[in-house]
């Protein structure tokens, strides 16, 4: 079993630390990495948009067939029910 040491940082080193990462940042790169946050925000956004549209497409032409299937269906019914009775303008 490996037993981790703890080390004291005061805070002076730690903000040591922060401060020469920070420094390390180029404010390019960091303007490049927040364009490419919204980027891909924007994408998620458009990639939701066009998921609920396609859905609400998908849906819409699927009620349609239904609707035209069951007018078909009756349809038919009310013509061979015209032809059984003898009347041949249904």
């Amino acid at each position: 079993m490996t037993v981790l040491e703890y080390t004291d940082v005061t805070r002076a080193e730690r903000v040591d630390r922060i401060t020469a990462k920070a420094r390390q940042w180029t404010p390019g790169r960091v303007l490049l990495g927040l364009l490419a946050a919204i980027l891909v925000g924007v994408g998620r956004l458009a990639f939701a948009l066009f998921a609920a549209l396609w859905l609400a497409v998908t849906w819409c032409a699927a009620a349609v067939k239904v609707g035209w299937d069951d007018a078909r269906q009756a349809r038919q019914a009310a013509v061979g029910e015209a032809m059984r009775q003898g009347d041949v303008d249904a």
